[in-house]
């Protein structure tokens, strides 16, 4: 009885090992994680920044003094419009009877107000103009061009290898060391 129970520890230590040694070789299958890191360092070849053009719009206005022509309306004059509308009327008190010479003398007075208007200021009817200088302001949206630092373009050497990468910030003048992190894994 002892043997067995000997025995069934034994095998059951060896389905055990085996089952944990699987696992933990597909787990490394699956994730493949580097057994493996250090800091070392790598010696900069050469560092070459690298720019972007970038579009900056903007108004750009100027004043410049423009001559036009601009229609004055004239003051009006009522003198010669009452003076020919009295004369109309009185001229319409002469003409017919009754009823008939009320209508002569309210044609005659507005008859005569327009002829003693246009007598009293005959270029009312034509506009006058007078010439004006005035400011105009003329705008228009012009694009200004700035270079802007984009990144570095970076070529070093680590055993005896040539490397290229991009950087944001400036790494450092040439033959000066630049850190790099070292990732050692199995060849499977």
């Amino acid at each position: 009885m002892r043997t067995w129970a000997i025995l069934g520890l034994v095998v059951s230590l060896f389905a055990s090992t085996a089952h944990a040694g699987r696992g933990w070789d597909d787990d490394r299958d699956r994730h493949h994680q580097p057994k493996w890191q250090q800091k070392d360092y790598a010696v900069i070849r050469s560092v070459q920044p690298r720019y972007e053009q970038i579009s900056q719009p903007r108004q750009e206005c100027r004043s410049e003094w423009v001559t036009e022509t601009v229609a004055q309306p004239s003051s009006p004059h009522y003198g010669g419009a009452i003076l020919g509308g009295a004369a109309g009327g009185a001229i319409g008190t002469q003409v017919g009877k009754g009823r008939g010479r009320d209508v002569a003398i309210v044609a005659g007075t507005l008859l005569g107000a327009m002829i003693g208007d246009h007598v009293a200021d005959p270029t009312r009817s034509s506009a006058t103009t007078q010439t004006v200088n005035r400011e105009v302001q003329r705008c228009r949206e012009v694009n200004d061009y700035r270079q802007q630092l984009r990144d570095y373009r970076v070529d070093y050497e680590y055993r005896s290898q040539i490397y290229s990468t991009t950087m944001q910030r400036y790494p450092g003048e040439p033959g000066s060391r630049l850190p790099v992190r070292v990732l050692v894994e199995l060849d499977d």
